[in-house]
C-alpha cells in the first residue's frame, strides 16, 4: 500500500511539472516575441519582417509562421533587426528558417540608424543575400557563453569547453559566411576574452563584408 502511495505521489508530481512547463511555453508563445509584418512601401513585391527583441523563443516559430503566410504573395523578404542577442539554440533555428526562405525567395537583412545587432543577432544578419545597415548602427561580436536553462545565468565551464564552443560557433556562423577572411581572422584574435564593438560605417571601412550597403 505504501509503495502504491509513493508511486501515485510521484506520478502526480511529474504531471504537475509537465503542466508547469507546458503552461510556461504557452505563455511565451502568446505574450512575447511579437513579429511586425508589413508590405515594403518602396517595393510592393517585398514584405518586411521586423524583430526588435532578444533572440529567444518563439522567434523562429514567428518567422516560419509569417513566411508560410506571405511566401505566395511576395518574391522578396526584408528582415529588419534590432536585437541585443540572446539564445544560441533559438538563433540557430532562426538561421535554419532563413535558409529555407532563401531557397525560393530573395532575402535582405537590415539594421537601422537607431538599431543594434549584437552577439547572436550577427549570425542571423549574415544570412541575408543583401545586407544593408545605417552608418551609425551598432554591432558587437563576442565569444558565446553557456547559460543555465532555468536561471539564464552564465555557467562557469572549463576553459577547453569554452574554446570548443567558440570554435564551433565561429566555424558555423562566420567561416561559413561571406565575411572577409582577413577581417574574420583578426576578429578571432580580438574577441579573446572581450567584446568587439563596431559601427556600420566601421565595418564597411574595414572591409569586413558584414554590411554590404550603407543607407
Amino acid at each position: 500500500m505504501r509503495n502504491k502511495t509513493i508511486l501515485l505521489a510521484t506520478a502526480v508530481m511529474f504531471a504537475a511539472i509537465v503542466f508547469l512547463f507546458w503552461q510556461n511555453d504557452q505563455q511565451i508563445y502568446q505574450d512575447q516575441g511579437r513579429l511586425a509584418v508589413r508590405v515594403d512601401p518602396s517595393d510592393r513585391d517585398a514584405v518586411i519582417f521586423t524583430w526588435s527583441s532578444a533572440i529567444d523563443v518563439p522567434m523562429a516559430r514567428r518567422f516560419e509562421e509569417a513566411f508560410d503566410e506571405w511566401k505566395g504573395k511576395t518574391r522578396r523578404i526584408v528582415i529588419e533587426l534590432n536585437s541585443p542577442g540572446g539564445s544560441l539554440s533559438e538563433g540557430g533555428r532562426v538561421v535554419d528558417v532563413i535558409e529555407k526562405m532563401k531557397r525560393t525567395h530573395e532575402v535582405e537583412t537590415r539594421v537601422g540608424a537607431d538599431g543594434a545587432c549584437l552577439s547572436m543577432c550577427v549570425p542571423i544578419y549574415l544570412r541575408g543575400a543583401r545586407r544593408v545597415a545605417a552608418p551609425s548602427s551598432r554591432w558587437m561580436f563576442h565569444q558565446p557563453t553557456t547559460r543555465d536553462f532555468f536561471t539564464d545565468e552564465k555557467v562557469d565551464e572549463p576553459a577547453f569547453e569554452t574554446r570548443m564552443t567558440a570554435r564551433r560557433f565561429f566555424k558555423r556562423y562566420f567561416v561559413n559566411s561571406e565575411m572577409d577572411p582577413d577581417w574574420r581572422a583578426k576578429l578571432e584574435r580580438d574577441w579573446q576574452g572581450g567584446d568587439v564593438w563596431k559601427t556600420g560605417q566601421e565595418l564597411v571601412d574595414e572591409g569586413a563584408n558584414v554590411v554590404m550597403v550603407l543607407e
